[in-house]
């Protein structure tokens, strides 16, 4: 269950965000990550553990809003880019396994939406 030690970066990223932050935000509403499919997470299993380890920090009471990115590949024996069908790692034009991943390992915290006065803020 590496959902587990995830989520434990998450919010260790959220919390280091909030930090930076010169004035102090208001409550934070939502954190949003983008996760490559090829990473092979259990979204559900992700927002428990992030909701577990969010207990007790700047970081509580947030929603965990994830954003899958598919598998793109380029083949570098026709040029051809598209998406794949994971696990078949072929060509969509020339059926080649030479390719080479484009998106899909992605693991990257996009925003955090905070209240700022009473207004949500990006």
């Amino acid at each position: 269950m590496h959902e587990f030690s995830i989520g434990d970066s998450i919010v260790r990223s959220v919390i280091e965000e909030l930090a930076r932050l010169k004035t102090p935000p208001g409550a934070l509403r939502s954190v949003r990550v983008a996760i490559g499919v090829m990473r092979q997470i259990v979204p559900d299993t992700l927002v428990f553990a992030y909701e577990s380890l969010s207990q007790d920090t700047p970081a509580a009471g947030s929603k965990l809003v994830l954003r899958a990115v598919p598998v793109m590949a380029r083949c570098t024996a026709c040029g051809w880019q598209g998406a794949l069908e994971v696990p078949l790692f072929l060509c969509g034009a020339c059926q080649s396994g030479e390719i080479e991943l484009m998106t899909g390992m992605e693991l990257q915290l996009e925003s955090l939406e905070v209240e700022d006065d009473g207004h949500a803020e990006h």
